[in-house]
């Protein structure tokens, strides 16, 4: 990493069923490499179409912001339906905080 350089952030996604799969894809589109940072959640949680470069370890954020979102990928219990949270994902939940 150069000097001055930030490292990598993580941004959990929250509950699937929230807003923030949607609102991480915004901030990658806003910031773009100026800060990069990695989502952990579950992929199929991401709108349909959505540009994600899948990581296996947080340094390689660094690299792959510009392809798209980085995701760290976290499995859930269930499907995340938009605004209807479901018990079966509240274990994921909590693993990836």
């Amino acid at each position: 990493m150069a000097s001055g350089a930030f490292p990598p952030v993580a941004l959990t996604c929250g509950d699937p069923a929230g807003i923030g799969p949607e609102i991480s894809l915004l901030a990658r589109q806003r910031l773009g490499a100026t800060l990069p940072f990695f989502w952990i959640g579950d992929p199929a949680h991401l709108p349909e179409g959505a540009a994600v470069r899948i990581i296996s370890a947080p340094h390689e954020a660094i690299g792959a912001v510009a392809a798209g979102l980085p995701v760290l990928p976290h499995a859930f219990g269930a499907p995340a339906i938009p605004g209807r949270p479901s018990p079966e994902n509240a274990r994921g939940v909590v693993e990836v905080i």
